[in-house]
């Protein structure tokens, strides 16, 4: 049975991301999808699929719209706020036999003002061949990691997450790590072996365990200025330990 399960992917109110046209593109599941920018700058999703009943259809939906704002974060570095589907639509058949359709509808309005980035027409073309491909579970696993983390407005819950996918990736091998960012960034503060750890290691690490209630002065500071630099060392990671397999 076909079922078109309306969506929308939510950005947050300070960056917005708009697509010029629709983009149409067919999922690895198989399902047709149409993506186009709303009146406040999210986007809608139409997804177009097989199922046995609605709620299965919903399921389905579900799981497309997470891959796909998992994805849309990770290859364009956009935050996003959340995914859900607002609407159902189907035929059945009524009493007669005629086919009817029928449409379940969940609404929520809001109203936001927004900065918006528009995506240009090769961008767009580069996002549906990326939407298009299939990717190792473990790979959707660690972008949905990054999404949740890069979606954090908090600065110092940012860097955790962060660093706790960073600690995934390196199996919570910290002096593994280490070695990693040392050669990716030469110039890296470093401290001195303690308690903890026989081994030189990065402010990076220090800043993870300076994190914490009991801590007299928090370093809000330090996370502000080397978050950035340490967001582009996670995505790096990921590319390595996916490389041939990523967008």
């Amino acid at each position: 049975m076909e079922f078109r399960v309306d969506g929308i992917i939510e950005f947050h109110l300070a960056n917005k991301y708009k697509l010029k046209e629709t983009l149409n593109f067919c999922s690895p599941s198989g399902a047709r999808v149409a993506l186009s920018s709303t009146e406040d700058n999210d986007l809608s999703v139409q997804i177009t699929l097989e199922a046995e009943n609605v709620e299965d259809a919903k399921g389905i939906a579900e799981i497309e719209l997470d891959r796909i704002a998992n994805l849309l974060s990770y290859s364009r570095e956009i935050p996003i706020k959340g995914s859900r589907t607002k609407g159902v639509t189907y035929e059945r058949l009524d009493a007669e036999g005629e086919p009817i359709m029928t449409m379940e509808v969940v609404v929520r309005l809001h109203a936001e003002v927004s900065t918006v980035v528009e995506f240009g027409a090769k961008s767009a073309e580069q996002l549906g061949r990326l939407l298009e491909k299939e990717y190792l579970p473990d790979f959707h696993d660690v972008i949905s990691m990054y999404r949740q983390a890069i979606s954090i407005e908090e600065q110092a819950l940012k860097y955790i997450l962060l660093y706790r996918l960073m600690e995934f990736l390196f199996k919570n091998d910290t002096k593994a790590l280490t070695d990693w960012i040392k050669k990716k960034e030469p110039s890296v503060t470093m401290h001195p072996p303690d308690k903890y750890r026989n081994y030189h290691y990065t402010h990076y690490t220090y800043l993870r365990d300076n994190i914490h209630a009991k801590i007299k002065v928090f370093p809000h500071t330090q996370i502000i200025n080397v978050l950035p630099q340490f967001q582009d060392l996670v995505k790096r990671a990921i590319k390595e330990k996916f490389e041939g397999s990523y967008p």
